[in-house]
Order: C-alpha cells, then sequence, then structure tokens
C-alpha cells in the first residue's frame, strides 16, 4: 500500500495547474484582456467535477470521517478547517459562474467580480492544499491504525475505481493546459 494519501496529493498536482491557468486567465482580463468563457466554462466544470466532485468528495466522505473517528475533532480542528475551506471554494465557484456571460459582454464590475472571485479561488485552494499537504495528511499517517489506514486505502481504490472515466478526461483537460497558449 502505497502513502495513504498519495493519491491526494497527486490530485492536488493537477488542480495546481489548473490554479495556474485559472490565475494567468484573470490576469490577463484585469490588463485588459477578453474574457475566454470557454476556458473559463471548461475550468468550472474541471473544478466541480473533479476538485470537488473527487477530489473532495474523497475527502469528505472517506478520509475525513475516518479522522474523526481517530480522535480528531471536526469542529474547530483540522477537518472543520478544512470542509469550512471546501464550503468558500465553492463560493468562489459559484461566484465564477454568476459573473461569466455579463463579464463576456464586456460589464466592468463583472469582469471584476470574475477577476476577484478567480483569483480568490486560486488563493484559497493554494493555501488549502499546503495545509493538507504539509500537515493534515501528515497528521493522518500518524494518528490512523494500519487497520484503519487499510479501510480507507480501499474505499480511495473504490471511489477512483467509479470515477475513472469522469478522473481521466479531467486529467487530460488538465494536462492540455501546459500546452494551450491563453496569449489569445
Amino acid at each position: 500500500m502505497e502513502g495513504l494519501c498519495e493519491s491526494l496529493v497527486h490530485e492536488h498536482e493537477v488542480i495546481e495547474r489548473v490554479l495556474d491557468a485559472i490565475e494567468a486567465a484573470a490576469r490577463q482580463i484585469r490588463a485588459g484582456g477578453p474574457v475566454d468563457r470557454l476556458f473559463f466554462s471548461e475550468a468550472v466544470t474541471f473544478l466541480r467535477e473533479f476538485a470537488d466532485g473527487v477530489h473532495h468528495r474523497k475527502e469528505e466522505d472517506i478520509l475525513f470521517p475516518g479522522l474523526c473517528a481517530a480522535g480528531i475533532p471536526k469542529d474547530g480542528g483540522p477537518v472543520g478547517v478544512m470542509l469550512h475551506e471546501h464550503n468558500l471554494g465553492r463560493g468562489h465557484i459559484g461566484a465564477i459562474v454568476e459573473s461569466l456571460d455579463a463579464a463576456v459582454r464586456g460589464d466592468r464590475a463583472a469582469r471584476e467580480t470574475l477577476v476577484e472571485e478567480s483569483l480568490g479561488y486560486v488563493e484559497l485552494l493554494r493555501a488549502h492544499i499546503q495545509k493538507e499537504n504539509l500537515i493534515l495528511f501528515p497528521m493522518a499517517e500518524q494518528v490512523l491504525g494500519y487497520d484503519q489506514k487499510s479501510q480507507i486505502y480501499r474505499a480511495f481504490q473504490q471511489a477512483e475505481a467509479a470515477t475513472t472515466d469522469l478522473t481521466n478526461r479531467q486529467r487530460q483537460w488538465a494536462e492540455g493546459l501546459s500546452s494551450r497558449s491563453l496569449e489569445s
């Protein structure tokens, strides 16, 4: 069995690639560039389907309950902070969606909202990922016993098997961002 949270760390790497692209697109808009509706629509789909629908689901439905069962408090503890940040991220994504059409039409306030919400999401998720990678995941390795780790690991594998096609499609899209020029 690889490290318990290794698959989550790999998923973070994919998410970070998309965060880089979102940041670049938002900065281009801030500099007066056009709003790329297709990119933002695809990015929102990625965030909702992969980051939230696959990655955060594994954390919220499998890892976090395991940590709570091992004595890590949900309220007032690191699990509660992570859940709160997941919800904050969902709020940013909702605001991006709500501002996108008007921003594409050139509405200044909507363009600024799109930029601010996009950059806010990027900042939030980058800090969130660091907390998980450097604090929460090592904590899980320490506090969970072998049987708990095995159970969580198997549940991760089942969740991954159930979302293989979606995950592969979203990973391919994210990997394609490195070859895609956002300087259009």
